[in-house]
């Protein structure tokens, strides 16, 4: 078995370092930690044989454009809530600057 870095791994498998990350904590990965001056790092052991859609078919969380639009819409709403303040504040402290 060949070993390789985390992020070696996700360069060889044109996927992001977050995901090679989620794979070998779900154990879909196997890996190997090494001590390397003094500092423990993980390894994942590649088969030669093994391919990326092996790896990527293990089940994943799964988002969807709903997901986003209603994770927007949480963050606008705050945002026009904060902007509201916001405005309410300067107004005050221009109010008082003026008397």
């Amino acid at each position: 078995m060949k070993t390789m870095s985390i992020k070696a791994y996700a360069v060889a498998n044109k996927i992001s370092i977050y995901n090679v990350v989620k794979l070998t904590k779900n154990g879909s990965l196997k890996t190997e930690t090494r001590k390397i001056d003094g500092k423990e790092e993980l390894f994942i052991l590649v088969d030669e044989a093994q391919t990326v859609e092996e790896t990527i078919s293990a089940p994943m969380e799964t988002e969807t454009i709903e997901d986003y639009q209603k994770a927007y819409i949480r963050l606008k709403i705050k945002y026009d809530q904060l902007q509201h303040k916001y405005d309410t504040l300067h107004k005050t402290i221009s109010s008082k600057k003026v008397q």
